[in-house]
């Protein structure tokens, strides 16, 4: 049993036989592939095995079966627009502007528009068009925090869309000014490398606590979702202090300026701190992000309060002898302090 390999392809097969010399004893298996290739043929099973006086013969023969198969269905034929449409894309490309076309597939079903906003910073658009276009709708993918939607009909342009494009973008400036605040005054620990699609920023406060500044793209400058993580005690104290000074929110202020003054203290920065002292990684693993996830398992003693990644601490318990299992969870000890701590299996 194995991968038979035809022209590029790969088909699991499983063949047996009760007799080798005896091809009716022969049986072939294999995955859901192999067994629409073998129907497309139009072949029996049986006629291969009457040509046949060896398993080296079989395979043989069915090689040159599947092969003869695969050729005969060809690649499927590629969809051609008239040129009366291409030369209407062309046209719309035209007034969109061939400086910001960054591409455009050789069959036309693929655009790929740029656009750049009011702070040098460049944004694409991708449009999609099916084989019925114009009669039917793009659709559309893009680097925005939001959704683009684009109310399209047949005497719609694409430099409709496009120019729809731009406008969105342009009103999202504050909301990338925000973010840029952000990313230069406060430690940010996810993402690792902001895209402008992410309206989000998980930001070092110390102590093992970090917080999740989630913020709307429409309106980026009223007070945003706070999520922390670290300490129950700590963030306790941050989230009593945050309730304390909601009325301190300025919309005219900075981001950064209002997450301080709701905290009562300046938010660490790169530049204001040491990694020590904002340190909020695996005590495991020693990275803050695994696999998306971050170190949100803590050790209950205060004297330690080190966060772990919830896999990390699993398979750190189950590698030691001294853990017990119940049910779907392990009970053992903190790494660093041998304080009682349970995670999940």
């Amino acid at each position: 049993k194995g991968f038979l390999e035809v022209l590029d392809e790969h088909f699991y097969v499983h063949l047996s036989a009760a007799n080798p010399a005896e091809p009716s004893t022969y049986s072939l298996n294999g995955d859901w592939s192999l067994h629409e290739l073998v129907t497309a043929s139009g072949k029996a099973f049986e006629q291969i095995l009457g040509k046949c006086k060896s398993l080296s013969h079989f395979l043989m023969e069915f090689c040159n079966m599947m092969e003869l198969t695969l050729k005969a269905q060809g690649e499927p034929e590629k969809f051609q627009r008239s040129p009366e449409i291409l030369t209407r894309i062309l046209g719309d490309l035209e007034h969109c502007g061939w400086h910001n076309l960054g591409h455009l597939s050789v069959a036309g079903d693929e655009i790929q528009l740029n656009y750049t906003d009011s702070r040098k910073q460049k944004h694409w658009l991708k449009v999609h068009l099916s084989p019925e276009f114009p009669a039917e709708a793009p659709s559309y993918d893009t680097d925005l925090p939001v959704a683009f939607e684009f109310q399209w009909h047949k005497g719609q342009t694409l430099a409709a869309v496009f120019e729809a494009f731009a406008r969105q973008a342009d009103r999202l400036v504050p909301f990338w000014e925000a973010m840029a605040d952000l990313d230069a005054r406060c430690w940010v620990l996810d993402p690792p490398c902001p895209r402008a699609g992410d309206a989000y920023r998980r930001i070092a406060l110390g102590k093992n606590v970090s917080v999740m500044v989630v913020i709307d793209p429409h309106t980026p400058m009223t007070l945003p979702r706070l999520e922390f993580t670290g300490p129950e005690a700590e963030v306790s104290l941050h989230e009593k202090a945050v309730q304390d000074n909601v009325d301190r929110w300025d919309p005219s202020a900075s981001i950064s300026a209002n997450l301080s003054a709701l905290l009562g203290f300046e938010v660490p920065s790169r530049e204001n701190a040491t990694s020590e002292e904002v340190d909020c990684t695996c005590g495991i693993c020693y990275s803050f992000l695994l696999e998306g996830a971050v170190p949100d398992k803590l050790c209950q003693n205060s004297r330690c309060s080190r966060p772990f990644h919830q896999s990390c601490l699993s398979e750190w318990m189950r590698s030691l002898p001294m853990v017990r299992q119940n049910f779907n969870m392990f009970f053992g000890e903190c790494p660093y302090c041998s304080e009682p701590m349970s995670c999940r299996m």
